[in-house]
């Protein structure tokens, strides 16, 4: 301590406190209170005049019930990340458990009136359990527009057994204008499409939650940088943009799924195309195959394909699933009389309302006392 004493400008007093005494959180809280700073910078001014054994303890649970920092720092809520949908941990045929989002929009030309032009938006497909891609184009606004790209789909790649979306006009995580655009849609027909045929349309719990159908989300993304790489800024025709659409969803099928292995004794790596196509690329394979045209063997060679893909997605891809990538710490749930503050969007982050939690509105939804919106 004598050594503390002589690098302090103040070396004629030394006050050494106790760490159990009610009176260390008021000094603790006054240095705070000065400049609503740090851990350090309140461990700093403190040790300049005390001497506190395990302060920095005492200095953080301080500034975390400081309620003039916690409206400055303005952290979200979280919780531990929950476990994934029993669809996408167990094997199934390709599009048979399907998530559907939009993005967009983008400009396009008239093919006979090269100068006038128009606005359509793309529109993914995925499977959630091979991680399989199919994207296309829908030319209109309307609601028949979006159908009609549905059925292309389902022409090509069949009915899926369930078909995931975000809810209403959340479908898009896009711009307000591609919001707005399906917030006019009519749902009814878009659900029942398709329910003769065993398919079930099914929209995530929140409407304010794009998160929950971050499968699309994710590939959504990959999409928009294939394309910013291949067109930039042209304006193409309506077939141009969807050919080049066509092609990117190849490359996206084209990408290794779960780990990368190194040895050479694993084989190739697993990509969607090998279920798709039975083989990685869309390149003539090469290699000595058996030209009987019996159809019992063709049969065994279709079923060997499959069950060799299964077999490196289990020992691939699904260990890749259990794990949880973020989120591990569980947190406390917000209860009735908690005051929050709401964040919006849509409003400057410096201008979010406070407001208090008054009751349970069903499971996963609060109401806000202020502005009666769900939380």
């Amino acid at each position: 301590m004598q050594e503390w004493m002589k690098r302090t400008w103040n070396q004629t007093e030394f006050i050494l406190l106790p760490n159990s005494h009610p009176f260390i959180k008021l000094i603790v809280a006054s240095f705070h209170s000065e400049d609503h700073s740090g851990v350090d910078t309140t461990l700093a001014k403190l040790r300049s005049r005390y001497w506190i054994p395990g302060v920095r303890r005492i200095i953080k649970l301080v500034k975390k019930r400081c309620i003039i920092c916690r409206k400055r720092e303005k952290k979200i809520v979280g919780q531990q990340m929950g476990m994934l949908p029993i669809e996408r941990l167990q094997p199934a045929p390709a599009f048979y458990y399907c998530a559907v989002d939009l993005f967009g929009p983008f400009m396009i030309r008239d093919t006979v009136k090269k100068r006038t032009h128009g606005k359509a938006y793309g529109v993914l497909f995925n499977c959630v359990t091979t991680r399989a891609v199919y994207v296309d184009l829908a030319e209109g606004y309307d609601t028949s527009s979006f159908i009609m790209t549905l059925r292309r789909f389902v022409t090509v790649r069949g009915y899926p057994r369930k078909m995931i979306s975000d809810s209403g006009s959340q479908l898009v995580a896009a711009g307000k204008e591609l919001q707005q655009v399906v917030h006019k849609w009519d749902w009814e027909p878009i659900k029942s499409f398709g329910k003769c045929k065993g398919m079930d349309w099914v929209t995530t719990k929140s409407a304010d939650a794009p998160w929950e159908n971050g499968v699309s989300e994710s590939l959504v993304k990959s999409v928009k940088k294939s394309l910013e790489v291949a067109i930039g800024t042209s304006v193409m025709t309506f077939s141009e943009l969807q050919t080049v659409l066509f092609e990117v969803s190849n490359l996206l099928n084209e990408r290794p799924i779960g780990t990368k292995n190194s040895d050479p004794t694993e084989g190739s790596y697993l990509c969607p195309n090998d279920l798709l196509l039975g083989r990685s690329s869309i390149r003539v394979p090469n290699g000595n195959f058996n030209e009987n045209s019996n159809y019992k063997l063709r049969w065994k060679f279709i079923q060997q394909v499959v069950q060799n893909f299964w077999k490196k997605w289990t020992r691939d891809f699904f260990p890749t699933l259990i794990i949880r990538q973020k989120w591990h710490t569980k947190q406390r749930n917000v209860k009735v009389g908690d005051l929050v503050i709401v964040q919006d969007s849509n409003i400057v982050r410096g201008r979010w309302k406070m407001a208090q939690i008054v009751e349970r509105k069903c499971r996963k939804r609060w109401v806000c006392e202020r502005c009666n919106s769900q939380i």
